[in-house]
C-alpha cells in the first residue's frame, strides 16, 4: 500500500471512539487556542481587507466568517478564517513547524457548519487533518526548498483530510481529494513579513475544502498523487522523499501528543519565543532600566528572517532584533507590539541599532546579554519557553491567553461562553451552535 492510499484509508476509517483520551484532550486545547487566535486575528487591519473582499465576492450564505455579520460559501469562509487564524502568527506550532490549525480547522468548521456536524465530528476532522499535515511535513522537511513556506505545501493536504472526514468520504473519494489538493500547493517564504503570508494557510483551507467538495461530486484525480511519477514528491522534492515514515504508527501514534505542539506565549514566529523570553528574564531578574543599556546581544540558533530593520510592525514578528528590543523597552510583547506605530516610535528607532544577534548552530535555547552604560553586563536565558512542549502552560495560563485573544472582539461574557463551549466540544450536537458565538452582536 502506497502513502496516498494509507493516508486515505486512515482518514476515512478513523472514528471518535478510536481516539485515545489524551489525543482528544490535546485536540480540544489546540482547537480552543485556534478559535481564540482566529477571533483576535479577525480584528487586524489585513482582516478588514480580506473581510471586505470576501463580502464583495458574495456566495451562498451558509458558513460563518469570524467576527463578521455575514455568511458565505464553505471554501470562501475557510479562506477568510484561515487568514484570520494565521494573521497574528499566534496559533500553536507542531514539530516540525507547519501551522496545522489555520489550515485544517477553518475547513472543518466551514464544512461542519454547512452539514450540521457534531463537535465530535470536528474533533475527528482536526485530528486527521493535523496528523496528515504533520506527517507529510515530517517526511519532507529535510529536503524542502526553504523558498517554500511549509503550510502552503502541506496545508492543502491537511485541510482536505479534515474536510473528507466531515463529509464522510470513502477511501477512494478521499484519495481523490488528496489528489486534487496536491495540485493546489504553493506559498513563498519571501512573503514572510507581509500580509500574503497569512494567505498561505488561508489558501490551504480553501483549496482543501474545494478538493473534498469536488471529490464528493465525482471529480477525478491521481489515486497515488504523493508517490507517483511527476506527482507531489517528484514535483516539489525531486523524488527524494522517504515515504515509509507516513505509515509508521499511523492510527496508533498521534502527532498531536507525540511529539505534541508548542503553544505560543507571544504573537510572533516560533523562533522568536525563546529570545523574547530570555530578554524578559534579563529585564525582570535585574530590574533593568532600558535607558541604562548600551547594547544588547542575543545568542541563539538561527538569526530570524527579517533582520535588524523590519520594514513594518508586521515584519517585526520575524526579526529577533525587533522582538528583543520590544521586550527590553516595554517589558512585554503583545499584539500591539507589531503595529507600525510601535515599530517607528522614537525609542524603538534609537534602540534597534544597539541590538545584535549571534547565531550559534549548536546552542540550546537563547541567551541575551546587555552591556550597560557603566560597563557592567547582565544576562537572561531561556531554554524552553513557557508554552513549549518542554515547559507546558497550565490550564489557567491557557485560559488567560484565550480570554486575551477572544476579548479583542467579544465582550467578556461572550468570550467565557465560547470558552465553555469549546471545553465541552464533544458534547456539542450541532456545530452551528458554536459558530454563532463567533459573530459579534451589533445590538
Amino acid at each position: 500500500m502506497g502513502p496516498t492510499e494509507a493516508l486515505a484509508r486512515f482518514i476515512a476509517d478513523l472514528r471518535y471512539d478510536d481516539l485515545p483520551s489524551d489525543v482528544i484532550a490535546a485536540a480540544k486545547i489546540a482547537i480552543a487556542d485556534g478559535v481564540s487566535v482566529m477571533m483576535a486575528g479577525s480584528a487586524q487591519p489585513l482582516a478588514s481587507i480580506v473581510g471586505d473582499y470576501v463580502r464583495a465576492l458574495g456566495g451562498a450564505a451558509r458558513c460563518t466568517v469570524a467576527g463578521r455579520d455575514f455568511k458565505t460559501n464553505a471554501p470562501t469562509a475557510a479562506f477568510a478564517n484561515g487568514v484570520f487564524g494565521h494573521s497574528l502568527d499566534f496559533e500553536i506550532q507542531g514539530r516540525p513547524p507547519t501551522h496545522g490549525t489555520s489550515s485544517c480547522l477553518p475547513a472543518a468548521l466551514a464544512l461542519g457548519e454547512e452539514r450540521d456536524a457534531s463537535g465530535k465530528a470536528i474533533l475527528e476532522a482536526y485530528v486527521v487533518g493535523w496528523e496528515v499535515q504533520v506527517r507529510v511535513r515530517a517526511a519532507t522537511a529535510p529536503i524542502t526548498n526553504p523558498a517554500f513556506h511549509p503550510p502552503g505545501l502541506v496545508g492543502p493536504l491537511g485541510a482536505a483530510a479534515a474536510g473528507a472526514r466531515i463529509l464522510g468520504l470513502d477511501p477512494e473519494q478521499t484519495g481523490t481529494a488528496l489528489g486534487i489538493a496536491a495540485s493546489r500547493t504553493g506559498g513563498l517564504t519571501a512573503n514572510t513579513g507581509t500580509m500574503v503570508k497569512s494567505t498561505h494557510p488561508g489558501n490551504a483551507a480553501r483549496m482543501g475544502t474545494e478538493a473534498v467538495m469536488l471529490a464528493k461530486s465525482g471529480f477525478t484525480a491521481s489515486a497515488d498523487i504523493l508517490e507517483t511519477r511527476h506527482g507531489f514528491g517528484d514535483a516539489l522534492f525531486g523524488g527524494e522523499v522517504d515515504w515509509s515514515s507516513i505509515a509508521d504508527g499511523l492510527g496508533q501514534r498521534f502527532r498531536l501528543v507525540d511529539p505534541g505542539f508548542d503553544i505560543k506565549r507571544f504573537p510572533a514566529q516560533i523562533h522568536m519565543q525563546r529570545p523574547i523570553e530570555s530578554v524578559l528574564n534579563l529585564r525582570q531578574n535585574d530590574d533593568l532600566d532600558p535607558d541604562t543599556v548600551e547594547s544588547l546581544t542575543v545568542y541563539m540558533r538561527g538569526a530570524g528572517h527579517s533582520g535588524l530593520i523590519p520594514r513594518t510592525g508586521l515584519d517585526g514578528k520575524f526579526s529577533v532584533e525587533y522582538c528583543a528590543a520590544a521586550a527590553l523597552l516595554d517589558g512585554r510583547v503583545g499584539i500591539d507590539t507589531f503595529t507600525d506605530e510601535r515599530r517607528f516610535a522614537p525609542d524603538m528607532e534609537a534602540m534597534l541599532p544597539r541590538v545584535s544577534v549571534v547565531s550559534e548552530p549548536d546552542r540550546d535555547g537563547a541567551e541575551s546579554v546587555a552591556v550597560l552604560k557603566d560597563g557592567n553586563t547582565v544576562s537572561g536565558t531561556c531554554i524552553e519557553f513557557l508554552g513549549s512542549i518542554g515547559n507546558q502552560m497550565n490550564p489557567d495560563e491557557r485560559h488567560a491567553k484565550f480570554m486575551h485573544c477572544a476579548e479583542i472582539v467579544l465582550p467578556e461574557h461572550a468570550a467565557l461562553q465560547l470558552s465553555g463551549t469549546l471545553a465541552n466540544l464533544e458534547d456539542v450536537g450541532d456545530i452551528s451552535d458554536l459558530m454563532t458565538q463567533l459573530v459579534v452582536d451589533a445590538s
